[in-house]
C-alpha cells in the first residue's frame, strides 16, 4: 500500500495536470484565431488530461470573456470539439464536459441559440441511457439548465424529435420536460405547441402497449405520456379531445383512459358509478376544467 504522502503527492499532480489560467481576451484577428486554434488542440487532443484542460479553458473563458465566447460560439471548429467531448470514450471526460456545459448554460442563456440542434443530442443521446449514474445525472442537470435558462421555444421543436425518435429511459425523460415546457410556452405560443407536440401524443399514444410500452424502444413510456397528456388538457381543455377524435379509435382511447386514470383518481372520483366521465367533464366551459387541472395536478 502506497504511504500516505505518495497519496497526497499524486492527487496534487493530477489536479495541477488539469489547472488552466485566466487569459486575456484577445485583441485582434490574429490572436483570435491563434486562440481558436489553441483551444481546438487541447479539445481533440489524444491525452484525455489536456481535453480536460481544453473544457476547464472553455469555461473559463465563459466566465471572464463572455463576450469573447459568444462572438466564437458559432465557430464550427470549437464547438464541435467540444461537443465530442459530450460523448467522450473517456467516462472522466465525458462527465467532466456534461458538468461544464450545466455550468456555461446560465453563463451564455440565449447566446447558445446558434447550437442548440447541435447541443440536444449530444446531450441526450448516449447519455440519459447512460448507466453510469454521474454520466446520466450531469446530463440530466444540462437539460434542466436549458429548460430554466434559455427560451422554451428554442427548445420545442429539438425536444418534439427527440421525444419521437429516442430510445428507453431517454424518452421518457425528454418526454417529461416536454410536458413541463407546454405548461410554459402554451400561453404564449398555443399555436406552436399544438402544431408540434400534438404529433408527439399521436405518436406516443398511437404506438403505446396496454402495459405502457413502445414496440422496440424499451422501457415504460406511460407514466411520461400521461403527464404530456395532462399538460396539454390543462392548457386546451376539451378542444384535445376533439382533436383525438379525428386520430384513430385507437388514440382516442388511450387518452380517455390515460386522463381518467391519472386525473379523476386524483380528485377523488376514482371509477365510483357515480363519477363523471370525461365526456361529461369536456362539457364544462374550458376555464373550469383548467382550474381543476392547475388545482390538483
Amino acid at each position: 500500500m502506497r504511504s500516505l504522502s505518495n497519496f497526497f503527492l499524486s492527487n496534487r499532480e493530477t489536479t495541477e495536470a488539469y489547472e488552466v489560467k485566466r487569459k486575456t481576451a484577445p485583441r485582434n484577428l490574429l490572436e483570435n484565431e491563434e486562440y481558436v486554434k489553441d483551444i481546438t488542440g487541447l479539445l481533440t487532443a489524444k491525452d484525455f488530461r489536456d481535453r480536460i484542460r481544453g473544457i476547464k479553458q472553455l469555461l473559463l473563458d465563459a466566465e471572464h470573456n463572455q463576450g469573447f465566447v459568444v462572438a466564437n460560439i458559432v465557430k464550427v471548429t470549437i464547438f464541435d470539439a467540444f461537443n465530442c467531448r459530450l460523448n467522450d470514450l473517456n467516462g472522466k471526460v465525458n462527465r467532466i464536459a456534461l458538468e461544464t456545459m450545466h455550468q456555461i448554460i446560465p453563463l451564455l442563456k440565449d447566446n447558445l441559440s446558434p447550437v442548440i440542434n447541435m447541443l440536444i443530442p449530444a446531450v441526450v443521446d448516449n447519455n440519459l441511457n447512460s448507466r453510469n449514474p454521474g454520466i446520466y445525472a450531469a446530463a440530466k442537470n444540462v437539460i434542466q439548465a436549458l429548460c430554466q435558462h434559455l427560451d422554451n421555444y428554442l427548445l420545442l421543436q429539438p425536444f418534439c424529435t427527440k421525444a419521437q425518435f429516442l430510445n428507453g429511459k431517454a424518452k421518457q425523460d425528454i418526454t417529461e420536460k416536454l410536458a413541463d415546457i407546454v405548461r410554459e410556452l402554451y400561453p404564449r405560443k398555443p399555436k406552436s405547441v399544438e402544431q408540434k407536440v400534438l404529433v408527439v401524443l399521436w405518436h406516443l399514444l398511437g404506438n403505446m402497449t396496454n402495459s405502457g410500452s413502445l414496440p422496440g424502444t424499451g422501457g415504460n413510456i406511460r407514466t411520461a405520456t400521461a403527464k404530456l397528456s395532462k399538460a396539454l388538457f390543462a392548457q386546451m381543455g376539451p378542444r384535445l379531445l376533439t382533436c383525438a377524435a379525428a386520430q384513430s379509435p385507437h388514440i382516442k382511447k388511450t387518452l380517455e383512459e390515460l386522463l381518467e386514470a391519472e386525473t379523476w383518481k386524483v380528485l377523488g372520483w376514482g371509477s365510483h358509478p357515480c363519477s363523471p366521465s370525461l365526456e361529461a367533464t369536456a362539457q364544462r366551459p374550458r376555464s373550469s376544467n383548467r382550474w381543476l387541472m392547475n388545482k390538483y395536478i
